[in-house]
């Protein structure tokens, strides 16, 4: 019972709202006309038809202008808490997943038996890009290095912002070999960020650090694929490395390939 008039309460929609609207009034004014015709069969039968008229019209005019009230404020609320909880999971100056959204959608993709790999995006000397250019010319690499990896991965695959220039994606259905592909055309696309909001003599790139996450071991996969971002970062930066590929303590250094 308490399931029903939740669902039947819930407004998510403007159609939803117009027809449980019309629903409820039929329902009330059922009710209402069959209250009316019982009482007036003992009480002036004579009186059926005209009072079920007049009955008819006065509640269903009632009806619908406050269910349409109740309707409408109910909708709103259910735009501002979906408004809301899409605010808590989204990063503002990016618009992409922030980190409690990234992993809430992971867990989900783990509890549906996805096949996924971790893997964690580091802009390269960010910090000298804040001393030397400014945080205006920071916060445009930043919103620009994201807008480049959400455009370059499309569903099953997602991508957040987890960090202040740290990114994480998410690949599904990949071989390590294939991420680190996918990973070397993502370092391509940062590696042609640009603009003109940027110096012309500023080179943005990135190091990525990649895992396969095992059943139920989210975070270990993440501190995997953070051990792997910091061989890149050790061993040049501009680089992609995965932890499930045996070199070097199971890691295997892809240096990007020159544009052309």
């Amino acid at each position: 019972m308490a399931f029903s008039l939740t669902e039947l309460t819930a407004i998510r929609s403007r159609r939803e709202m117009r027809a449980k609207v019309a629903f409820a009034t039929l329902v009330i004014v059922a009710a209402t006309d069959g209250a009316d015709a019982l009482i007036n069969l003992y009480t002036q039968p004579d009186r059926i038809w005209p009072s079920f008229v007049q009955t008819t019209l006065l509640a269903s005019a009632m009806s619908l202008l406050f269910l349409s009230l109740l309707a409408r404020a109910n909708l709103r609320l259910f735009e501002l808490k979906d408004r809301l909880e899409t605010l808590a999971v989204t990063d503002i100056q990016t618009g992409l997943l922030n980190r409690r959204g990234f992993f809430a959608l992971l867990d989900q993709a783990q509890a549906s038996g996805a096949d996924m790999t971790l893997g964690i995006v580091d802009i390269d000397h960010f910090k000298r890009i804040n001393d030397t250019y400014g945080h205006l010319v920071g916060d445009f690499v930043i919103a620009e290095v994201g807008r480049s990896l959400s455009e370059a991965l499309k569903a099953p695959h997602f991508v957040g912002r987890v960090g202040g220039e740290e990114f994480a994606i998410a690949l599904n259905g990949v071989t390590p070999i294939e991420a680190l592909h996918i990973s070397d055309r993502l370092r391509g696309r940062v590696s042609r960020v640009g603009g003109p909001q940027l110096p012309t003599n500023l080179s943005v790139t990135a190091s990525i650090g990649l895992a396969r996450i095992g059943e139920g071991e989210v975070m270990a996969s993440y501190a995997r694929a953070d051990r792997a971002l910091y061989e890149a970062k050790h061993d040049g930066r501009n680089v992609s490395v995965s932890a499930d590929l045996g070199k070097r303590p199971k890691v295997v250094l892809l240096p990007l390939q020159s544009q052309s």
